[in-house]
């Protein structure tokens, strides 16, 4: 019996240490020696299960089965392993890198591919380059991200999207936005309407052949937004973003002159103006002085902010006088005080995902609000979005996107536009001018609730911008709602069907109200405007896919597939304004009763389209694709209502071939080539081809004309693009290299050709009509490199470049006269080219500017007598000449002709080059260390010409309300000391003329080189430092990981002149309005 009972004992002690709980730890490492932190560790079969720390430890307690337990380690890129525990407490793992898991998958038209499959030119931005920038629009992330896409972000107007281009400008006459495509599916709104946040990653589509089954919509390129979802089964994920950030204006001003300076530059240029124009009262210096000290202040300043008397502060040589000084009070002669402020930002993001073999799920919510740094500009922004994706069987899955957000901005309504309500024109205003009223003393003055009174005196017009900004405002509420619903079903024999419908609504509703105190609508006592617009558009798709891999190893894949769409949108407004304001702070139309005016329309558009691809590739190494839509639009006629687009590619896996593979130091090579053509017809209207009426107003009366011919044969734009391209790393992956060939030419562009006087007139203007003529090229390279320069197990620090040249031609016009006052769009050119009068320089013995009369100038071309022949350019040269000596405005030096006067009567104008760059870019590096991570992305410019209008502005010294800039002290002030008629240095580039308003007209006002400045600009566009808390800290609050971080958008920007900014247009101009945000961002992530 002893023996028994000895015997159940240890068959029982032995079964329950086989049994019993154990704890387990180690370390886990990759193929390197590289700690790998994050690893997931779970004991097989069960719940139970850690990560690694930071250092790529774990401890694993209370592991259930005992040494029959199975741990499984596993982490994204790596082949999982699993170990039987047995006898060991301490268990080591190095795993090795998944190649096939590592293999890149791009989203692309319609589908997935593997990068190395890619025949068609793809730039891919992934969820951390977008999670690193503080953005409102996911797309301002693509900006040095993404080779050959030009993102301008340089607005600061809260909620605005960034404007893109890619590859250079593809049409003369409709929008270069690209086409917008969400989880496979147009995106009719704006990208702001996207939780940033929400997004996985895009895919930019660059050449045709990408973009060729987006047929019609295609020509600009595409944008492939894929939003995220579920990456782990069996579990929750969580994540919480909380961002915090202030931002300001991110661009200097101008250099401008003080108060002290700007006083005796004005003053002086008062001086010249009396002795130019009557030097019989004035005819020297003295006596214009005389007059200038005791009338400049109070004819010309009209403020004086003094300690003395208007006629006191001036000595006879045109310098304040000893003693002048301002007065204390005048705190208020900056009037960027008075408009802005320090814009803030807050943001927050909540999302979770779920996932198991039947369903996917992924929901967020979202919240951001921007005060703008300029009053009245503010932005508020809910969003919301559930991905879910069921599979009850495993033939079959279903799902839905839903997106839905609701916004509302105070806007600024009038920046950049020339009216006097602009705040930014504030910053042109002189010096001495206070948004305050002040005593006599100089003290502000303050109304009976101890507000400061502002300032409304003649000299601004009696307005006063800083007060309207505050008083006036314009509010849009905007609710998007975008629903995808799919389904998807297996077929045998390797089919697939997808059917997919797109619904998206959205409601904009605008109120605008200009007060009745100062202002534009004083006269009518307060105006108040109402609109409304509706936009629905819809989307319904069936597709069918087939692969098909064949072969004794399975060598060769095949896939195929055939798709329909159809497309439709149908967009409703109104518009209602009334005056005359009742009752304060009421802001209902029924406060405003008398109307002013209204409108409205009803637009529909619809199109269909047919589309099929083929992509072939035989062992990973060859492959080949080839697409072809069909779209028809009802913008055309149906004679020509449609368009064939398609698109051939082919690449080829070098590195994979025998004789390759003694080339160590080679790591992988690719060679990629493709041709195809894309379509347009936004340069048409949605009623293109037909006659359309409009009303008018007429001896009193409505009645109909017409405001468009019919064109019956009007159809696509198309663009063709070849793209030829070598991709590679060396040095075991350590350095990454792209070269790429694009040529990209847009025809039959959609132009408005004016019909000669005979076919009649229409609102007093000769008809035009809508034409497809015309054609444009955009060729270049695209270079990027990239590598890792130090990689350790602890320590690594990468870096990358990648520059775009470009070269933009208009190759085909339609006969016509195209010149504008400062460009010409002409055959041989570029679509944005500055054709101007040549500033010569200065001469030294008048101080006036001098422009050169060019005897091979274009301008003297095109010129008939009355009986039809052409008249020689020596003929009109010489009448130019004659003209200039008989109005005294020609001057002959050296032999060479000038005229002070820019005007086609007397000067000739030639090409000055174009302000888009000849090569853009960025530069990246970033390091990593132990949780510590640094970021820094530079992008640049080079070349192309910006006509600076500001600057024009800031040096017109005649005009004594208006600030001057600092280069205004370079001006002429005499004849140089030996000066003579025939010296080789009479005319000084390097001088500017004398200040003086009687030659204002030919110094300031008119368009010349002299105004033209360099475009090339550097910015740091953005500073990211991160830090994740120690897994060992995390792990114990069952978190996956705690991430603080710090961010800085637009730290600086440099460029040629100090306040200009060269990223505001593509065409080269110049306004007052919003610049750059710098953002300082404060973020908070934690995932669950």
């Amino acid at each position: 019996m002893r023996n028994r009972i000895l015997f159940v004992l240890c068959f029982l002690f032995i079964g329950f240490s086989a049994f019993a709980q154990v704890s387990i730890s180690g370390k886990v490492v990759d193929n390197t020696g590289f700690e790998l932190p994050g690893v997931n560790v779970v004991v097989k079969g069960t719940t139970v299960g850690t990560m690694t720390l930071g250092d790529g430890t774990y401890v694993l307690s209370d592991v259930p089965g005992g040494s029959k337990a199975v741990i499984e380690f596993s982490y994204i890129g790596f082949k999982p392993v699993e170990v039987v525990v047995g006898n060991q407490k301490v268990i080591n793992v190095t795993m090795v890198e998944d190649s096939e898991q590592l293999e890149e998958v791009v989203v692309v038209a319609y589908g997935t591919a593997t990068k190395e499959s890619l025949t068609g030119s793809v730039a891919v931005v992934g969820a951390k380059e977008i999670e690193d920038r503080p953005v409102t629009s996911a797309t301002a992330a693509l900006e040095g991200n993404a080779p050959g896409v030009q993102v301008n972000s340089t607005t600061g107007q809260p909620g605005d999207d960034a404007s893109i281009v890619i590859r250079g400008i593809g049409s003369v006459t409709s929008s270069t936005a690209p086409l917008v495509v969400v989880d496979g599916m147009q995106f009719n709104g704006a990208v702001s309407d996207i939780n940033p946040q929400d997004i996985e990653s895009m895919s930019v589509l660059k050449d045709a052949a990408s973009c060729a089954l987006y047929g019609n919509k295609g020509a600009n390129g595409v944008i492939l937004i894929t939003t995220k979802r579920a990456k782990k089964r069996d579990k929750i994920d969580v994540n919480l973003t909380v961002r915090q950030g202030i931002y300001h204006r991110g661009l200097p001003e101008y250099e401008r002159l003080g108060v002290n300076q700007w006083m005796e530059t004005t003053f002086a240029e008062y001086s010249n103006f009396l002795m130019a124009s009557n030097p019989d009262v004035y005819p020297d210096r003295a006596t214009a002085n005389a007059h200038a000290q005791e009338f400049f202040v109070e004819s010309e300043v009209q403020s004086n902010i003094y300690n003395l008397p208007d006629a006191e502060l001036f000595g006879n040589d045109g310098k304040l006088v000893e003693g002048a000084y301002m007065l204390p009070g005048y705190t208020d002669l900056d009037w960027w005080d008075a408009i802005s402020r320090t814009g803030y930002r807050q943001e927050y993001n909540l999302s979770a995902a779920a996932a198991s073999e039947k369903y996917n799920v992924f929901a967020s919510v979202g919240y951001l609000k921007e005060n703008g740094y300029i009053h009245s500009s503010d932005y508020e922004r809910f969003t919301g979005r559930i991905n879910a994706n069921f599979a009850p069987t495993t033939y079959f899955n279903f799902g839905i996107n839903l997106n839905a957000t609701t916004q509302e901005s105070q806007r600024e309504s009038q920046a950049g536009t020339g009216n006097v309500a602009n705040p930014f024109s504030t910053q042109y205003y002189s010096p001495v001018y206070p948004y305050y009223q002040h005593d006599e003393e100089g003290n502000i003055m303050y109304d009976v609730n101890g507000d400061p009174i502002f300032n409304t005196a003649g000299y601004l017009n009696n307005r006063n911008v800083a007060l309207e900004l505050r008083k006036n405002y314009t509010n849009y509420k905007y609710d998007m709602i975008d629903a995808t619903v799919y389904g998807t079903a297996v077929i045998p024999y390797g089919f697939e069907l997808k059917v997919t419908g797109n619904l998206n609504r959205a409601r904009t509703t605008g109120t605008q109200y200009a007060n009745n105190i100062l202002g534009d609508a004083m006269s009518v006592n307060g105006r108040f405007t109402q609109a409304f617009t509706a936009n629905n558009y819809y989307t319904f798709m069936q597709h069918l896919t087939w692969s098909h891999e064949y072969g004794k190893n399975l060598e060769h894949h095949v896939d195929v597939l055939l798709a329909h769409e159809n497309y439709g949108y149908r967009t409703t407004s109104s518009s209602i304004t009334n005056i005359d304001q009742q009752l304060e702070d009421v802001y209902i139309l029924d406060n405003f009763p008398v109307n002013e005016g209204f409108g409205g329309s009803d637009v529909e558009d619809r199109s269909e389209s047919y589309l099929a691809r083929a992509r072939y590739d035989y062992n990973q190494q060859y492959f080949a694709e080839a697409s072809i839509r069909r779209d028809g639009s009802s913008r055309f006629h149906p004679n020509h209502r449609w368009g064939n687009f398609w698109s051939v590619g082919a690449s080829w896996i070098i590195s994979k071939e025998k004789f390759m593979q003694q080339v160590d130091w080679i790591s992988y090579l690719k060679l990629r080539a493709a041709y195809g053509a894309v379509g347009n017809n936004a340069g048409a209207s949605a009623f293109a081809y037909k006659n359309l009426f409009a009303f008018t107003n007429y001896a009193e009366q409505m009645i109909f004309v017409r405001s468009q011919l019919a064109r019956e044969d009007v159809s696509w734009e198309s663009t063709n693009t070849l793209d030829i391209a070598l991709e590679g790393s060396l040095f075991r992956d350590r350095l990454r290299f792209t070269v790429g060939y694009f040529d990209k030419r847009s025809a039959d562009l959609l132009f408005d050709v004016t019909l000669p006087a005979s076919v009649g007139t229409m609102n007093g203007n000769n008809q035009s009509v809508l034409t497809n003529i015309g054609t444009m090229s955009n060729r270049g390279w695209e270079i990027g490199i990239n590598g890792d320069i130090i990689r350790t197990k602890d320590f690594l620090w990468t870096a990358g470049i990648d520059a775009t040249f470009i070269k933009n031609k208009v190759v085909k016009l339609p006969e016509g006269n195209f010149k504008g006052n400062s460009m010409w769009l002409k055959e041989g050119h570029e679509r944005y080219a500055w054709y101007l009068y040549e500033w010569a320089g200065v001469d030294e013995l008048t101080g006036k500017s001098l422009y050169y009369i060019n005897p091979e100038s274009e301008d003297l071309q095109g010129y008939y007598d009355e009986a039809g022949n052409p008249i020689p350019t020596e003929q009109v040269y010489q009448s130019l000449l004659k003209a200039a000596e008989e109005d005294k405005v020609l001057v002959e030096h050296n032999g060479k002709y000038y005229t002070t006067s820019p005007t086609s009567k007397y000067a000739t104008r030639n090409w000055a080059g174009t302000p888009l760059p000849f090569v853009y870019g960025s530069v990246n590096t970033a390091l990593s260390w132990k949780g510590i991570n640094l970021s820094l992305l530079f992008t640049y410019g080079l070349g192309g010409k910006t006509l600076d209008s500001n600057y024009l502005s800031l040096m017109n010294v005649a005009n004594a309300k208006s600030a001057v800039h600092v280069d205004a002290l370079n001006s002429w002030t005499g004849v140089p000391e030996g000066m003579t008629a025939d010296d080789p240095n009479r005319i000084n580039p390097d001088i500017l003329p004398q200040h003086n308003r009687v030659y204002a007209t030919d110094s300031y006002n008119g368009y010349s080189t002299r105004w033209l400045v360099n475009s090339s600009y550097l910015v740091f566009k953005n500073l990211n430092l991160s830090y994740d808390l120690p897994m060992k800290w995390v792990a114990p609050l069952q978190m996956q990981r705690i991430n603080l971080g710090v961010s800085i958008d637009n730290l600086f920007t440099v460029t040629a002149r100090k306040g200009m900014n060269p990223q505001q247009s593509m065409a080269g101009g110049q306004s007052q309005t919003f610049g750059t945000a710098r953002v300082f961002s404060f973020q908070l992530n934690v995932q669950f």
